[in-house]
């Protein structure tokens, strides 16, 4: 049933977007710091630590937004924030921006697999939704998977990583506007 559920499938695809963004964020994010900003290895997790104590409170803040504002809304917003983290990192290249982009992550790294798991609930239901969540998540795996090698490549090519975060961000901005298209099929 969840397989022929064509809004499942789109549900999906907008957790793809967040697989695939803030995967580079997380695999570049201490290399960017070192190897081109110049800062030390304790710099670089002491700040990722900062990221670890602040996303403690990113799922009951964005589960309450989402409920507020309802998943679509909800999720888009959340893009929204996770791409200003992305794209703030690869532009304000200033220990500032290096706080911002990591306060404003932590506390939105895990809104997206918060709003995704209420979401797959509501798309198919309590007694489907843990095969919901199971189905959408791969779309997510897939995410995974590809962000560091294209994220890598671009890294390479570029001899910078600005351009995987910017990648990053543009990703993260694709699943807001898909976000806003995501319908509840009807019961």
């Amino acid at each position: 049933t969840v397989y022929r559920m064509g809004s499942v499938w789109y549900l999906g695809l907008v957790y793809f977007f967040y697989g695939f963004s803030y995967i580079i964020y997380m695999t570049f994010f201490a290399a960017y710091l070192e190897k081109e900003m110049g800062f030390s290895k304790a710099y670089a997790g002491g700040l990722w630590a900062m990221v670890g104590g602040l996303s403690v409170f990113c799922g009951v803040i964005w589960g309450g937004i989402s409920d507020r504002l309802g998943r679509s809304r909800g999720a888009a917003l959340a893009y929204l924030v996770l791409a200003l983290s992305y794209i703030s990192y690869a532009l304000i290249k200033m220990e500032f921006g290096f706080y911002l982009s990591a306060a404003i992550f932590g506390i939105t790294a895990w809104s997206i697999p918060t709003i995704m798991a209420a979401a797959a609930g509501d798309f198919v239901g309590p007694r489907l939704a843990p095969a919901g969540l199971g189905f959408i998540t791969l779309f997510f795996g897939i995410g995974q998977v590809i962000g560091p090698w294209v994220g890598g490549k671009l890294a390479v090519s570029s001899g910078s990583f600005t351009y995987p975060f910017l990648l990053a961000g543009g990703a993260s901005i694709l699943g807001m506007i898909a976000s806003l298209f995501m319908r509840k099929p009807n019961q």
